[in-house]
Formats: structure tokens, sequence, C-alpha cells
């Protein structure tokens, strides 16, 4: 019997906060632009607790805010075996509004040329799409695009709307919209694999296992957890109150951890705490004082983050060398044609990062990396990442 957890699917939320031009105009309304990427966060994380309820394992292609370069997303997709990708995008036309019924509208799914099975995930979720909040729809359009190109399986990128249209602009920050369309695509989902969906409220039928009861009166609510384990390997962490390898979701490093403690719960006979990181994403960790400390008052939110800043760059996660024949250059800004060389490593290992940036001649755009204590640069294409 074909079960969700057999599935691995990829989730990319298009672009990054920051990315230049991917907006709205100025809205009057609200006094603002919408960043695209805040629609796009927000409907894959949503996107992503529906598919977990209904049993299925996930990835985020790029888990910071960061522009995350396109092949860095392809290639940790393919890296892991996903089974399929859902890419999720907001549309524009000429980057203005002209009023109603002058503006481009509707949702539209893109596909690779003459691949089956990205048409066939399309299908399923567009199924679902045009059953939901009333707009046009654009069809299934093939077309020359990285993610659909390059990601191994089968993958669709959703244009859900139009951003240079005022109504449709304005669906971005409606959390019920972002709901909405998270659970059509996620119903999709469930159709290609062919697998029941799972209604909030019914995730007791996917299998998960017995929770007692947490013990959120105590003393560790609301503080710092980081890992005390200094095996080469990492510390496990999970997106479900789980022990199985089939749900972890990243490692910790020696002196990493989450900053909010949610609450402690008995997991298969074991103590864990429910944490919280900066993006308000919850995870599962062990509670066993072998491998964890809590310590402090806590903060509000946090990624898995960093033992307290000493001055230099804060690292968000490590990129592992890939594309390079024997070794990749460190630069000292992002241009490639006018930096420093400040040294190489090799094919293979790996350095911490503190994000992304456009920079210049490069189309990949460049990790912004640790190096000797300070920040420092490599071509985009040259680096595989990975979340801590």
């Amino acid at each position: 019997m074909v079960k969700a957890s057999d599935y691995l699917i990829a989730l990319d939320d298009g672009h990054g906060l920051g990315t230049a031009g991917k907006r709205t105009p100025y809205i009057p309304s609200i006094g603002r632009q919408i960043r695209e990427n805040e629609f796009n966060e927000k409907v894959t994380l949503f996107l992503k607790w529906e598919l977990e309820r209904c049993g299925f394992r996930t990835l985020l292609t790029a888990p910071t805010d960061a522009d995350t370069p396109l092949q860095a997303r392809t290639d940790a997709a393919n890296s892991m075996g996903a089974d399929a990708m859902v890419s999720n995008h907001y549309n524009a036309f000429d980057g203005k509004f002209d009023g109603p019924g002058k503006d481009a509208e509707g949702h539209s799914l893109h596909v690779y040329f003459n691949d089956a099975k990205d048409r066939k995930l399309a299908e399923s979720i567009a199924k679902y799409l045009k059953q939901g909040t009333k707009q046009v729809y654009r069809g299934i359009i093939e077309q020359n695009l990285h993610m659909t190109r390059e990601f191994d399986g089968p993958a669709v990128l959703v244009e859900n709307g139009f951003m240079d249209n005022e109504r449709e602009a304005l669906l971005m920050i409606n959390e019920d919209f972002q709901r909405e369309t998270a659970r059509e695509q996620a119903l999709g989902v469930c159709d290609f694999f062919g697998v029941p969906y799972v209604a909030a409220g019914n995730s007791g039928n996917v299998g998960s296992p017995p929770v007692s009861g947490g013990t959120s009166t105590g003393n560790v609510v609301g503080k710092r957890v980081e890992s005390i384990y200094r095996g080469a390997e990492g510390l496990d962490f999970y997106s479900r109150p789980t022990f199985d390898d089939t749900y972890r979701a990243g490692i910790l490093k020696y002196g990493y951890g989450f900053p909010t403690i949610v609450r402690k719960l008995k997991v298969e006979g074991a103590d864990m705490y429910e944490v919280m990181n900066s993006r308000g994403y919850v995870f599962y960790v062990t509670a066993s004082p072998k491998y964890v400390k809590v310590e402090g008052s806590g903060q509000q939110g946090g990624q898995a983050s960093p033992p307290p800043a000493t001055g230099g760059p804060i690292a968000i996660g490590e990129i592992t060398i890939i594309g390079v024949a024997n070794a990749a250059i460190i630069q000292d800004r992002p241009d490639r044609l006018t930096s420093k060389d400040l040294g190489t490593i090799r094919k293979g290992r790996t350095i911490p990062v503190t994000g992304s940036v456009r920079g210049k001649n490069s189309s990949s755009g460049y990790w912004e990396v640790v190096y000797n204590g300070r920040r420092a640069y490599i071509t985009g294409e040259f680096g595989r990442y990975k979340a801590y």
C-alpha cells in the first residue's frame, strides 16, 4: 500500500525578502508595497504543514530570507532524492496598477516542455486551485524555467496571481487565501501520489507517535536549548514529535540550538522539547541532558542559532562545495571580476554561510561565507546549502 511517508516533497518559496523588483506597486490602502516573498514564504510554510499532516516528508529548498541561488535550490532537492517539487511565486505584468478590467490577473501553473509527469502534477493541483477563490485560470504553460528544468522529478511552478493587479496583490497578505492556496496544492499532491488527504483535526490517522501531556509549567518554557553533543554527525532535530529518521529536519552542531522552548513532551518513552525558530517554524529535539542544555530566559522566536555573537558574522547554515574540478575561490567581495582572492576551499568541504547576495558578474549570485572570522564570498553555483 502506498504511504505518504514514502515520499519527500521539495517546497520552494520563490526569491527572497530583499530581491530587487519583486514586489507590488505602492498600495495606498495599506501604505506600503508587498514583497513577493511575503506571500511565497507563508504559503510554502502552510503547504509544509498541510503535507506533513498528511504524512509526507518535506524539504525547504530556501529555508532563510536570503535569495538562495536557483542552482542551490535544485541541488538541495536532487541531492536529497525529493520525489516532487512545488515552487510558489506571484506573477507580474507591467509593474503598475492600471485599474479594474485593465490589469493582468489569474493563476497559472508552469512546467517544462513535453514533461508528462510535470503536467500530471500540475493538472492535479490545478483541479483544486480552480475550486477556490475566484480567479482567472490561465492554464498550464510549458516554459524553460530553471526549477522545472533542473529538478530530476515532477515539478511545477505556480504563479498564484498578479502583483500588479491591486485586488490580487491584497490577497498576498490575506492569511485565509494563503492557507486556502496551500490546502488546494496539498490536495493536488495527494491526488498525484494516490494517498488520502488528511484534513486538519484528523492528523491522528497518519500514524504519529503517541505523545503524552506536555509539561508546560516548568522552568524551561521560553528558554534557550542548545546542543552539547560533540559528535561529528551532529544532533538530529525533527519536523514532528518522533525520533523516526523519516521526519528528521536537520542537525545541530555543538553549541547551536533554538532560543525558544515551547513545551516539554514525552515521546516514545523519552523526553523531547517542542521548540520554535525565528520564522515561527516548530521543530522537536531530544530533552536528554546528555545531549542538550537549557539556559537563560529565552527570547521570542529564533532560528537554530549559534552561540552568542562575539562581534563577527553569524552563520545561518553551511554550503558544501560542488561544481568545481578541485576547489572554489574565496573572494573579498561579491564580484568575481574585481575581487581579491582570499583563498580556496576544496570540493566536498563545507564552510559556514551568513546568507546570499546578488553581487555582480555572476548569474547565480554569491554565497556570503565566514572565512577566517570575516565575511567573504563564493560564487553561488559552487555551493549546496544546508541550514543549521
